[in-house]
């Protein structure tokens, strides 16, 4: 399998700062709990919920103030996989609905480091309990060939990956809901990096 779409140029810094794909477990159960709780408030959802035309079952949320304590438990975990230092860009997180899918994609410049966590599901006739929502990416295998490799997430379960240069997707999702977070950063480097510092709704 090979991606034939679009890579940002930025890419080319993977050489001087490498990003990891795998799996991770940054948060335990109780967190990724009050995460999905949030997410699911209605509360939340009046105030702070948006819609995106590609997700139309989803509810959406940029830079969430009841994420903050996560995106940060998440920085400090993956540091341990990296050799530099990170500037924060932005985080956003979805509520997927059924039918909802990702199709295979990279990521704009702001998201060099990434991580996708899940919080939860809800179950259906099609989606029986203990089912996970698999994350896709082409990996590298060493050969210069690009194989499929599924992250099958569970409460708590992440994937960090090089967010500008691993594809990455997921299939038609067939339960009631799926509480989601993707947290971005780039290195601390002004050379290369910082025209991405900040919000990524106006640069990067």
């Amino acid at each position: 399998m090979r991606y034939t779409g679009q890579i940002h140029p930025i890419s080319a810094e993977y050489a001087n700062f490498p990003v990891p794909l795998r799996a991770i477990r940054p948060i335990d159960a109780d967190m990724a709990a009050r995460a999905y709780a949030a997410l699911k408030d209605p509360a939340n959802i009046r105030k702070l919920g948006q819609k995106e035309a590609a997700y139309p079952s989803a509810v959406c949320y940029y830079r969430p103030d009841f994420l903050r304590g996560v995106y940060d438990a998440v920085t400090a975990h993956i540091r341990q996989f990296l050799s530099f230092d990170m500037v924060e860009t932005y985080y956003y997180a979805r509520l997927y609905g059924p039918g909802d899918e990702l199709r295979i994609h990279t990521d704009r410049g702001s998201c060099f480091v990434s991580v996708s966590l899940c919080f939860g599901y809800e179950y259906s006739p099609m989606f029986p309990e203990g089912s996970a929502w698999p994350l896709w990416a082409l990996a590298d295998d060493g050969k210069g060939q690009e194989q499929p490799v599924s992250f099958p997430f569970q409460a708590g379960d992440g994937m960090l990956y090089p967010g500008c240069s691993a594809p990455h997707w997921r299939d038609m999702f067939l339960g009631e809901r799926c509480g989601q977070a993707f947290f971005h950063w780039v290195p601390k480097d002004d050379r290369a990096f910082s025209e991405f510092y900040g919000d990524p709704r106006k640069i990067g």
